[in-house]
């Protein structure tokens, strides 16, 4: 079926840019003299994740399931719009990061011997087919933000098979998965820390089980699915006869977890993100209703450019920095060193920048001209003559 129209939610989009800004502090900004609360919000900086993942299924249960009884979603076109929208960016940020991704391996293994050339092409062949969160040697191996994206395809694969048990669901059927989803996210999570402390310890290292962990598709479901059944429920909720002011109070209250326990220093990540999984829920319902300031000043159209810029931000800027130091180096400037906030101000200033210009002149053209291609009609077959092959 054609997806229903899109509502616009647009404190939704430019909540995107603030969570992507969030992940690329964590990768290029210094910790050194920083207070303990500020260097805790930088080190969680992979929570943002958290929030995308929620953030993907929500917004996908708005465009594909937005009408009180939408009919079955076709797989073929949406896993076609899914690749047309992920795929160009995510392959320039491949080709950006080759460079560095090779002279570590090559590095590693002593040049171009076999065992070099056999890690070249089996996490080549992980990141180019988006798999590596399976592979904990390839997730983080080339372009780490690309492990959350092969997630994402796992997400793309099961999304039209689950629409339809979904939608069947009622208001209550949507708030009972909702709280479900929360718990077995939590109860994933604690089974996968006591494996690591004990009847896994015998499989694998403790630290390999974590790291496992931290990239699994699966221990990442529940909150997709979550992010698709509170989007759901949103279409189905009953309408407000007007904004009134406790929505802001809910919004601010929200937000006011959120950045608490992101700065709260010594947290496991799944501790972390278990906990941030109920509290971005929340946010995402009461930005998505358009309540308060924080709702308001989301909603501007330039955080709106900004969050449409978002991903190309997200994918990008690891391999940017790369390129970045490298430049600072040649010029002999040594920034970096003198003033490590300002360069790092100056370099996330400017991916930014880069990340406008990408969305505008590659991300959206290729999109499109994608989506233009797979979609067009396919001309009638000729009519068979007899006589004639």
């Amino acid at each position: 079926m054609a997806s229903a129209p899109r509502p616009s939610l647009p404190a939704l989009t430019g909540l995107r840019f603030f969570a992507a800004l969030h992940v690329v502090a964590f990768h290029v900004t210094p910790r050194e003299g920083r207070p303990g609360w500020l260097g805790a919000f930088l080190d969680n900086g992979p929570a943002s994740v958290t929030l995308f993942f929620i953030l993907s299924g929500f917004v996908l249960a708005q465009a594909y399931l937005g009408s009180a009884s939408p009919g079955p979603v076709s797989r073929r076109a949406f896993w076609m719009a899914r690749l047309a929208r992920i795929y160009p960016v995510y392959l320039l940020g491949l080709v950006l990061e080759a460079p560095p991704f090779f002279l570590a391996v090559l590095r590693q293994e002593g040049g171009w011997t076999l065992p070099a050339l056999q890690r070249l092409l089996g996490v080549g062949a992980a990141v180019t087919s988006l798999t590596q969160a399976w592979i904990p040697a390839a997730a983080c191996a080339w372009n780490c933000p690309g492990w959350s994206l092969s997630a994402e395809a796992f997400f793309y694969l099961l999304f039209p098979v689950l629409a339809g048990p979904l939608v069947r669901l009622g208001a209550k059927g949507l708030g009972w998965a909702a709280v479900c989803l929360i718990a077995s996210s939590a109860l994933l999570y604690g089974l996968w820390f006591a494996g690591a402390g004990g009847w896994a310890g015998e499989a694998a290292h403790p630290e390999t089980w974590l790291r496992v962990g931290e990239y699994s598709p699966l221990l990442k479901l529940p909150q997709f699915l979550l992010g698709v059944v509170l989007g759901r429920a949103f279409v189905l909720r009953r309408p407000e006869p007007s904004p009134g002011t406790s929505g802001g109070g809910l919004v601010a209250a929200g937000t006011a977890l959120g950045l608490l326990w992101v700065s709260w220093p010594g947290q496991t990540w799944a501790f972390r993100d278990v906990v941030l999984t109920a509290v971005f829920a929340w946010l995402i319902w009461t930005l998505a209703c358009g309540h308060g300031r924080l709702a308001t000043f989301l909603a501007r159209a330039p955080v709106v450019r900004l969050g449409e810029a978002s991903y190309a931000l997200y994918i990008l800027h690891v391999p940017l920095a790369f390129h970045a130091r490298t430049v600072e180096r040649w010029s002999g400037a040594a920034l970096e060193q003198r003033a490590p906030w300002g360069y790092s101000a100056l370099a996330i200033t400017s991916f930014v920048l880069v990340a406008l210009a990408v969305h505008a002149w590659l991300e959206e053209p290729a999109r499109r001209w994608l989506r233009n291609r797979w979609t067009r009609p396919r001309p009638a077959p000729l009519p068979v003559v007899s006589g004639l092959l």
